[in-house]
Formats: structure tokens, sequence, C-alpha cells
């Protein structure tokens, strides 16, 4: 059952990027900037942009919602901050503006989303605001976003947990010679019916351009290994999971190259503590694949979970990595070969004050799960 997430330190956040950047105001109309800040999950947005909800901050500390009627004044109530409605008879921004001039930010240095807005809405902007000065808030938002407070860790938890149950469920159900299309809806049914709100994306056979996304009528056969990755999300806050499955009878050196990958996996987790760089993990995960004659498939480790499926924090395998771990960080850890088949995991961690805590670690994945069959609890 998700949970109300409050928003004081997200809106103490959103000020100091205020002051520290010297703007008087800023406006977010993002899904996820919207959800972060006022604690509104309005995935509609996504799909119905013209349903403009905007949030107003200023950084003399006051806050305004400007939603479309379309919104339930007792959903808007929930975020405790003040709102006035457009219609669609009206411009939404004449109404934004009549918002900012009361305000007294409207010839001011105003903050948005640059990534986030259209042209055309860029456009709008400068036109009902000529004397306004615009600033891209973009990467002082995502930064913001990195440190989870422990309602929002609570949902990314919740979904992972439940994602984990659903894959468990759907492989103990499946069987050699359903299709993946088959296999598909028994994933897609069994997270809905874990709790999960939305199924964002799911891939099986990353090894396979014609499968990966998109369901097909391809039997599942016997001694074949695949994986699934499901990308799962609660009250806008998502998990993003992995996990490899063989059907039937499974060769020996796959079963065995499997263990040595979560063994490896097991220990860049642990490695994983407040104060180390993404470097110092990228360091230690080449170290031990080498060590454990394995070799990683591509570029990445990891990346950062929140609002966004991949946030801002990377753990590269390559190049410059000035990425800090810290208290509060909720990271993805997919590492992956390809030899002698594709085998994947994938679990989603939170930086705690020791080091990371698995979400994603109820059920045991250390041997090689085989379709049909359950998969055992941890410990």
């Amino acid at each position: 059952m998700s949970i109300d997430v409050p928003t004081a330190t997200q809106l103490d956040r959103a000020t100091k990027i205020l002051e520290r950047r010297d703007l008087d105001a800023m406006i977010v109309w993002s899904r996820q900037s919207l959800r972060h800040l006022s604690g509104l999950f309005l995935p509609h947005l996504g799909v119905l942009p013209e349903e403009y909800v905007f949030l107003v901050c200023t950084r003399a500390g006051d806050q305004v919602l400007v939603a479309s009627y379309a919104m339930a004044p007792d959903y808007a109530a929930k975020s405790g901050i003040p709102f006035v409605y457009w219609d669609f008879n009206t411009d939404p921004w004449v109404t934004l503006t009549a918002e900012l001039r009361r305000l007294g930010v409207d010839r001011g240095r105003i903050g948005v989303e640059i990534g986030q807005v259209t042209v055309s809405d860029m456009r709008r902007c400068e036109s009902a605001l000529p004397e306004a000065t615009w600033h891209e808030v973009d990467h002082d938002l995502m930064m913001a976003r990195q440190i989870k407070t422990p309602a929002e860790i609570a949902l990314i938890d919740e979904a992972a947990k439940a994602g984990e149950r659903a894959m468990a469920v759907a492989i103990e159900r499946g069987r050699v010679g359903m299709t993946d299309r088959e296999f598909s809806l028994e994933l897609r049914l069994a997270s809905l019916r874990e709790g999960v709100d939305e199924l964002s994306w799911l891939a099986l056979n990353w090894n396979s351009f014609d499968q990966r996304m998109h369901s097909t009528d391809v039997p599942i056969r016997d001694g074949e290994v695949f994986s699934i990755e499901m990308g799962l999300a609660v009250d806008g806050y998502y998990c993003d999971l992995q996990r490899t499955v063989g059907a039937g009878t499974v060769s020996d050196d796959i079963r065995s190259t499997y263990r040595r990958l979560l063994s490896v996996h097991g220990r860049t987790i642990e490695s994983m503590v407040p104060g180390a760089t993404a470097a110092d993990v990228r360091g230690r995960f080449d170290q031990d694949m080498t060590d454990n004659g394995l070799k990683m498939w591509d570029w990445w480790l990891g990346h950062s979970l929140g609002l966004d499926v991949h946030e801002a924090g990377t753990i590269w395998l390559s190049g410059d990595v000035d990425v800090v771990l810290d208290e509060g960080m909720v990271f993805a850890v997919e590492p992956v070969v390809t030899t002698p088949a594709l085998l994947a995991v994938e679990d989603n961690v939170v930086i705690g004050p020791s080091g990371a805590r698995l979400l994603s670690g109820q059920l045991d994945w250390s041997e090689l799960v085989r379709l049909g069959e359950a998969v055992p609890s941890r410990g």
C-alpha cells in the first residue's frame, strides 16, 4: 500500500536552489518535479500535457499550484499548497501570469526546467512575461532528488518488493513451450496483483532485438536461458529489476557462470558505502570480474533511481567518474555477461549509514531459477 510523501524537505531544497542561483522564483510543470515538490502524482501529464499544472516556488518562501479544473479539489488539497484553477475557456498562461504578478516576481529571474518543456511552451512563457528572465534549473532539481527521504525510499522499496514477488509468481506459473507473449501476460498480471501502479516497460530476451521490448508468439524452448527486466512504479517512484531464468535443462557451464556472476554482484553491493566514489565501485567490480574469469558486456554498471528510471548518478565502467555515494541515494546495480549465454541480474539498493541495503532481496536468486519452479526465500 503506497503512502503519502511529505514534501517539506524537498521544498526546503528548492528554496536553497533559488538562493544559490539568485533566482526570484521557480516554475515547474513536469510530472517528476510536481511529484517531488508538491507530493501530487499526476501520471496523466505524460499523455495529456494540455492539462497544465504549474507549481510556483518563490525565494520568499511562497508556493502556489495553478491547476486545471479537472483536478479534484480534495486531491489538490493533499499537497498542503494553496492552489488556483484555470478552466478550458481560459489560457492557463493567463492564470499563471496573474499569480506571478500577485507574488511580485513577474519581472524577476525565474527558473524553469528547460529540458522538460517544449519550445512552444517556452515561447508562451516569454510572451506572457516579457520582462522576466528565464534560467535552466534541470540539473539543480535532479541533484536535489538524489538524496531520498525515508518516505520516498519506502515507495521504491514497495515497488521493488512487489516486482520481485511478481517475477517469482510468473516464473513458477511458466512452462517450456508457452510463448513469450503468454509469459509476458503472467508477468503483467502478477505485477498488478502484487500492488504496483504501473508497469512502465517489460524487456525479455535482451540478446534478441526481435523479442526484447515487444511480446511475440515465439515459444520458450527447452535449454533456453532468458532475462526478464521490468520497470515498475508506485506513486510515481520507480524500481528497475532484472533476473535470468533457465527453461528445462541448462548446461553446467551456464549455471556455474551464473553463480560466479551473482557472487561478484553481491560483493559489488557490499562495496557501496557512503563516501565511496562510483569509480571506486567500478574498480573493485572490474577486478573481481577479472579474478573470476568474467567479462562485463557494456560500459555501465548501474544508475540512480527515483522519479526517473535513470537519474543523475551513474556508475560508469569507463571515463571520469566523480559521483560520491551518500546516505539516501538509491541505485540499480546490473552486471551482465554474454558468455556462455546472456546472464544478467539487476537489484535496487539504498545507501545507508554503513553500506548498501537491498530493496529487492527478499528472495534467493543465488542459483539459476528454472521456469516452472518456485523461487526460494532468502535465508
